[in-house]
């Protein structure tokens, strides 16, 4: 039996045969929402704005469109129900017939007249944010707020860096999302809702910011998850990598009043090993230690000398053996010396720190057919090493089988679904089965490695993917969802200490959410 059903066929968008909607997104596509007036945001001086939440909600339906109230039926796909004052029962029967809403998949053509719009029951929560300057990478900083909960309103701590269109406007920015409130709700009249849904709260998303200046385009960024010292490293596109304190900008939030030194606003160390030559890989150990990977193919350690201060040393001596750009790194969750990391050579290669010359241990060549972009180490199942390429496609390898007689590696599991490059991979930190996919093709993908289906399952699964004009859609059984509505997707993370609940960043800006399927 599956460990869960697969709800690919009550995804995130819906097709509906009328105009005005609001887009998957949860924007309208034709009238942009004014800014809540509940929402803000500010630097430490507490007098510019970084960005805004939008209400998913909020668009307006003029008064000739109306829309006819849905039943689903026992396939998943939603039916209009019979409308009053027709007299013709067969006409009745066909027009319902021909107005199904049905779930839209990437590749489905829209007819003329549908657009799409968001699914708010696939979400127990779901929030846009706009910013005013693209972010390619994000991270969550940890809190005290505690681990593991999921009582509504949530609260978030993030630090992202921009891409501004001048250099000495970039960036870094931490960032509190408060009031994040269950939106799964917020479209149903308060006749409809049940007596436990009745508390939840239609008000705004809250931001908050306090912004340091950071010298050229931040490329990634990568905090060491600690809350006594959450460090903030980025990867500037100028070739440095800075590393950040935090802290006393989480005390500023934590603690309303809190004048925030000058020294906070400056980084505590940066790393020159890699000259002029930019790079995008970068993973904290949690004792402190940093890998930063360049496009020339290096990598370099630095070490912070103590648990607390700002007394760093940068290696010299880098980490040879990729032929072309590093393009990600990832420590190992068992072993502190062991790390791996990914490249445009196409191969993933083990490294031990602790190796005197500073060679791979291990590699698997040709992992993928094209450039390898991003990796993630499973913190449960640490065997598990998942790896997406430039042409869509992504792999889950078990370590404990790399290499045959013939050195040859082959993926426990591979998917291609997506249809341009994975820009973002990550397993979930609460579900060793749980991986998290972005794609250049704006879409975000939820998968459940553990889903196997008999024979009998098999073919229902088959039978709900065949759309109403009996072209079977072939969805993957593990595919649990399908988010949409970003523009250039760049990263999705999963928060640490929220089960379920994620982030993305992409050009169009942050979405924050929590599906049903997870």
């Amino acid at each position: 039996m599956s460990k869960r059903q697969n709800p690919s066929a009550s995804a995130a968008c819906q097709v509906e045969e009328t105009t005005k909607l609001a887009a998957v997104s949860g924007k309208s596509n034709v009238d942009q929402p004014e800014k809540p007036a509940g929402s803000r945001g500010m630097d430490v001086d507490g007098d510019a704005e970084m960005g805004e939440f939008e209400d998913a909600f909020d668009d307006e339906i003029e008064e000739d469109e109306i829309l006819v109230e849905r039943d689903e039926d026992s396939d998943g796909v939603e039916m209009l129900e019979d409308g009053e004052g027709d007299d013709d029962e067969e006409e009745e029967d066909e027009e319902v017939a021909e107005k199904k809403r049905q779930v839209y998949l990437p590749g489905d053509i829209l007819g003329e007249g549908e657009v799409l719009q968001v699914d708010n029951s696939a979400y127990h929560m779901l929030h846009t944010m706009t910013a005013q300057w693209p972010c390619l990478s994000f991270d969550f900083v940890p809190d005290n707020l505690g681990n593991s909960r999921s009582m509504f309103p949530h609260t978030m701590y993030a630090v992202a860096g921009t891409q501004a269109d001048r250099a000495y406007k970039n960036q870094v920015i931490l960032m509190k999302w408060s009031q994040l409130h269950r939106t799964i709700n917020d479209d149903k009249s308060d006749e409809d809702k049940d007596d436990d849904d009745i508390n939840d709260l239609d008000e705004d998303p809250i931001l908050e910011t306090k912004t340091m200046r950071h010298q050229g385009g931040v490329n990634r960024v990568r905090v060491l998850q600690s809350y006594q010292s959450p460090l903030a490293a980025t990867w500037a596109d100028t070739g440095k990598v800075h590393i950040w304190d935090t802290k006393k900008l989480m005390n500023a939030f934590e603690n309303p009043g809190t004048q925030v030194p000058a020294s906070a606003q400056q980084p505590l160390f940066t790393i020159a090993s890699h000259g002029h030559t930019e790079g995008y890989s970068m993973d904290w150990n949690p004792d402190g230690r940093l890998l930063t990977g360049d496009c020339g193919s290096n990598i370099y350690l630095t070490t912070r000398r103590n648990d607390t201060g700002s007394n760093f040393v940068a290696d010299r001596t880098s980490f040879k053996g990729h032929k072309a750009s590093v393009e990600d790194i990832q420590w190992s969750p068992e072993e502190a010396s062991v790390f791996a990391s990914c490249s445009v050579d196409q191969t993933i290669k083990i490294w031990d720190v602790r190796a005197a010359n500073h060679s791979f241990a291990l590699e698997v060549p040709g992992a993928h057919d094209s450039d390898i972009n991003v990796i993630s180490w499973n913190r449960k199942s640490r065997y598990l090493l998942a790896s997406g390429s430039d042409n869509g496609d992504f792999k889950v390898w078990d370590m404990r089988k790399w290499g045959d007689s013939n050195g040859r590696s082959t993926p426990a599991a591979e998917f291609k679904w997506h249809r341009k490059a994975i820009t973002s991979i990550e397993w979930c930190p609460n579900d060793e089965s749980v991986l998290a996919v972005a794609g250049a093709d704006d879409q975000i993908t939820l998968w459940d490695l553990a889903v196997e289906l008999d024979a009998e399952e098999e073919a229902r699964h088959r039978e709900a993917m065949v759309g109403p004009d009996g072209i079977k859609r072939d969805v993957p059984a593990q595919l649990l969802f399908i988010h949409q509505g970003q523009q250039n997707i760049k990263e999705v993370h999963w928060h640490p200490q929220i089960h379920g609940a994620l982030a993305s960043t992409a050009a169009s800006g942050f979405n924050i959410f929590k599906t049903i399927s997870v």
